[in-house]
């Protein structure tokens, strides 16, 4: 796809999911909790699309939310906090380079060498580890993990503000954040698939003359 054409489905899409989660999700909320399809888009752009255009997506949105939320107590809150949380989550879920994964496979290598050397202990997640850290995941399961790790962190972030201003926190919170999480992982997973083919990495088949996809 063409760098112009897929920065322009970015933006539709960080328009979109701006709107969607503002005028929308008000009326899908479960016992107070709210997904953020923001953060399942993002993390569908993370995965899809790199840091890049990840990072111009995020500030967008920050923008658009400051200008919504310019009554806030903290200002520049969501400015700040949209790009640095993406970015922060695109290190771990984005696309590696063929360099980076090179160089992963080459520590993995390095550390069998020790285990079987008896150089290293190997625990019991240390085959967990190895899997899911040392491997590039396929993007179903990156870009849920994505969408709910940001998510988690912008309601830390909340919270956090919340018990500096003096508010007391109970379990309530902490139930609210789990939910919330788990609420933006199914948005990003029910929204993975139309997204990623909007962007064009479910590329149609053609069809030669004699009627056979190729």
């Amino acid at each position: 796809m063409k760098p112009l054409k897929r920065a322009l489905k970015v933006l539709l899409l960080t328009v979109a999911a701006y709107l969607v989660q503002v005028c929308v999700m008000r009326y899908f909320t479960v016992r107070s909790v709210v997904g953020s399809v923001i953060f399942a888009v993002l993390a569908i752009i993370v995965v899809t699309c790199g840091k890049k255009y990840a990072f111009c997506a995020s500030c967008i949105i920050g923008m658009m939310m400051e200008c919504m939320l310019s009554n806030s107590n903290v200002p520049s809150l969501y400015v700040i906090a949209y790009p640095a949380i993406t970015m922060l989550c695109a290190q771990t879920f984005a696309d590696l380079s063929d360099r980076q994964l090179e160089q992963r496979r080459l520590a993995y290598e390095r550390r069998q060498v020790r285990i079987s050397q008896g150089r290293g202990e190997k625990h019991w997640w240390h085959s967990f580890a190895l899997r899911y850290r040392d491997a590039d995941l396929p993007p179903a399961i990156r870009i849920p993990l994505c969408a709910g790790e940001m998510d988690a962190f912008l309601n830390a972030v909340l919270i956090a503000y919340m018990y500096l201003i003096g508010e007391e926190l109970t379990l309530i919170h902490v139930f609210r954040l789990a939910g919330s999480v788990a609420y933006t992982m199914g948005l990003a997973a029910a929204l993975m698939y139309p997204c990623r083919k909007l962007l064009g990495m479910y590329p149609r088949r053609r069809r030669a003359q004699g009627g056979e996809e190729v």
